[in-house]
């Protein structure tokens, strides 16, 4: 009797370490690629993976769907990000005092670090404009990213103390300015440089928190 492929798969871990470890170098040499700000090709990040680029085309369909994949990988580097939930939850119970290690932390980072978030933002438009240009009846797929969970951390110790409803509203508010599109408004919508739009950045947060807080009237 004869195995379909995904049954031999499961009969056969090395084979299927092995097929991981081929798609984990690809990425992760597209993601150095991008750190350097440079748009990754297929070819390019077989080259460097030492990759046959025959068998990087199993793995990345379009040069697009590596992009997307190393810019959130360059973006999101998991021991970062859990210095950055450290950073927060170390700033005690204050919300504007969590925002402030929130921006200090992430904001910054994308400030001064800007190629790898550019690349991340021109990949998600990418997307949106390709599945757009397709009509489907289902909704385009949202990616669940940092920022939500980075948000919510902040407002945590305003559970008890505002309604649900209410910490849900300041929290998609602190959206504006938690993110690659805060980063982009400021350097290149106002044209601040890196030293004023990281003040700008910390006003804006201090601002929003003590504003809704003083609308919001907590116990």
């Amino acid at each position: 009797m004869s195995l379909s492929r995904q049954e031999r798969s499961r009969t056969n871990p090395g084979r299927a370490n092995q097929k991981a470890r081929t798609r984990a170098a690809l990425l992760l040499a597209a993601t150095e690629l991008v750190r350097e700000g440079k748009a990754p090709s297929i070819p390019d990040a077989a080259d460097r993976a030492l990759i046959s680029v025959a068998t990087a085309y199993r793995y990345f369909a379009t040069a697009e769907d590596l992009w997307f994949e190393a810019s959130v990988a360059a973006a999101e580097f998991e021991p970062v990000q859990a210095e950055t939930d450290a950073r927060v939850g170390a700033a005690g119970d204050d919300p504007v005092d969590r925002l402030d290690a929130l921006l200090r932390s992430v904001g910054f980072r994308m400030l001064d670090d800007q190629a790898p978030y550019r690349r991340l933002a021109k990949s998600a438009l990418d997307q949106w404009f390709s599945q757009a240009e397709t009509p489907s009846d289902e909704p385009m797929p949202v990616r669940e990213g940092r920022r939500n969970h980075q948000i919510a951390l902040v407002v945590e110790p305003l559970r008890g103390r505002l309604s649900d409803a209410d910490v849900e509203r300041l929290a998609h508010a602190l959206g504006v300015i938690v993110g690659t599109d805060a980063m982009l408004a400021l350097t290149d919508g106002v044209g601040l440089d890196v030293a004023d739009a990281k003040s700008a950045l910390l006003d804006a947060g201090r601002w929003l928190v003590a504003g809704a807080l003083a609308e919001l009237r907590p116990d």
